[in-house]
């Protein structure tokens, strides 16, 4: 019992939580948008808002994918590949996103390729089409550069090899398939020396065995994974772990991670829930990296949703765009100056993405908090007295808060209460009385937000 004079310590709301979805919507339940977490060294866990946008580039058609090659910024939006926001050639634009890659040789070359065709650019020669006989005609996305020689591979999953720094001509001799299961190929890369066949239901890994004759190509013995891959535009490189959506022949989509040769699943059982049945013919893939935290993005438009993964702290929230939808960027890239860049699908524009940005080019867009159903691990009524906010203090930024007692009955969430984080203790009274209850907090304001925890002082009731 409390002594005269004194209350029992506030119990602290759960705010971290997962996607905790019990079915194929991420509507209810605990979850997070447009935010991510970090613990810091005192084993504290604060929640952030995600980083913003800001128009860097305005060019002219749907986005279809960026690269950095030599300092340059290259991008494809409609037709036309741009070099430093300067046309430079036009591209086939049925194929969706492109793949890059480069190479060495006397004319160091760009590759890039959408499945449907395949283009060498260099300053003197410009862009040409690759046309080669032995250039396999239609191919799987993906450009894989391995000491000197540049690989593609068919939907039979054939790897093909051009001729020594030469991606403009094939060997047709030089030819190796990825036969460990009779799946089809879906794209290929690379890990560290290793090039990565990614196939229907399976994975196959190759090195560089030296062969004098035929393809330089040998396969790595024991590095076949039992994953899949659904597109290959959810595939991303992060600091040489490969991220991507998988399946296999049970059918069930998973995300996995392949980090030296040995590939796992990186998706819970709520986020393989979202993902059950999705179609992934149009799915996205990006990645983000900076303030200590590097994000694998991918977005599912079949679902109209984005989820990001936190790879330091291996937590998944959701994402969004100003109006609540999936986040609408379909690849990223970084200027030698570090500036990360976006580029978005469909309006034509390239953004730079910081938290020192508070909005997506000036349109606000929303941080969510939904927490878990709270009991306080008892199952009496209780009355809340008093709700207080451990948050950053910021001129301009509110909070707003709401309730429900329903088990997130959309129709019983409470009206929202607003919470000034510009006080020095923000909290709010007069909170009710309940025996299990999930929270909303929701913020809209062009401030930054870090958020550490709520604590609730209750009284406890009867059974």
């Amino acid at each position: 019992m409390p002594q005269a004079g004194t209350v029992d310590k506030p119990h602290r709301l759960p705010l971290v939580a997962m996607p905790l979805n019990r079915g194929s919507t991420p509507d209810k339940d605990g979850r997070l948008v447009n935010c991510y977490v970090e613990k810091n060294e005192m084993g504290d866990h604060w929640i952030y808002k995600r980083a913003g946008l800001l128009a860097d580039t305005a060019l002219s058609g749907a986005g279809q994918g960026t690269f950095n090659w030599n300092g340059d910024i290259y991008a494809i939006f409609g037709a036309s590949l741009y070099k430093n926001g300067v046309s430079v050639g036009t591209v086939d634009a049925t194929g969706g996103k492109y793949h890059f890659s480069s190479c060495l040789g006397g004319i160091p070359k760009l590759q890039l390729g959408n499945g449907v065709k395949a283009y060498n650019y260099d300053i003197s020669g410009g862009l040409v089409q690759i046309i080669d006989a032995n250039f396999p005609a239609p191919f799987v996305k993906g450009f894989t550069y391995l000491d000197g020689t540049t690989y593609v591979m068919d939907s039979s999953a054939a790897i093909h090899g051009s001729n020594l720094n030469d991606p403009t001509t094939y060997d047709p001799l030089n030819l190796i398939l990825a036969q460990i299961e009779p799946d089809k190929g879906v794209g290929i890369s690379k890990q560290l020396v290793y090039l990565v066949a990614l196939k229907q239901w399976s994975t196959e890994m190759f090195y560089d065995a030296g062969n004098p004759a035929g393809s330089p190509l040998g396969p790595v013995q024991g590095a076949k994974a039992n994953y899949g891959c659904v597109s290959i535009d959810t595939l991303q490189d992060i600091d040489g772990a490969l991220f991507w959506v998988s399946t296999n022949k049970s059918g069930s989509a998973q995300i996995v991670i392949l980090s030296a040769q040995k590939a796992s699943a990186i998706s819970t059982k709520a986020v393989e829930k979202l993902l059950d049945g999705a179609d992934f013919s149009t799915a996205m893939s990006w990645q983000y990296k900076a303030d200590g935290h590097s994000f694998y993005v991918v977005t599912i438009k079949s679902l109209n949703l984005t989820l990001s993964y936190d790879v330091a702290e291996h937590l998944w929230c959701q994402w969004t765009d100003t109006n609540g939808n999936y986040m609408p960027i379909i690849d990223f890239v970084v200027r030698d100056n570090m500036d990360f860049l976006v580029q978005h699908e469909s309006n034509g524009k390239l953004y730079k993405m910081s938290s020192a940005y508070t909005s997506d080019d000036d349109a606000l867009f929303s941080v969510d908090i939904y927490t878990p159903n709270f009991d306080g691990e008892v199952d009496r009524r209780k009355h809340l007295n008093v709700m207080r906010i451990n948050a950053d203090q910021q001129v301009g930024s509110t909070l707003q808060v709401r309730k429900n007692d329903d088990d997130y009955d959309p129709a019983k969430w409470s009206n929202f209460r607003s919470v000034d984080l510009s006080n020095q203790r923000p909290f709010l009274t007069g909170c009710g009385t309940f025996y299990r209850r999930a929270h909303h907090f929701h913020h809209r304001s062009d401030t930054k937000l870090r958020i550490k925890s709520i604590d609730l002082q209750l009284d406890m009731g009867v059974l």
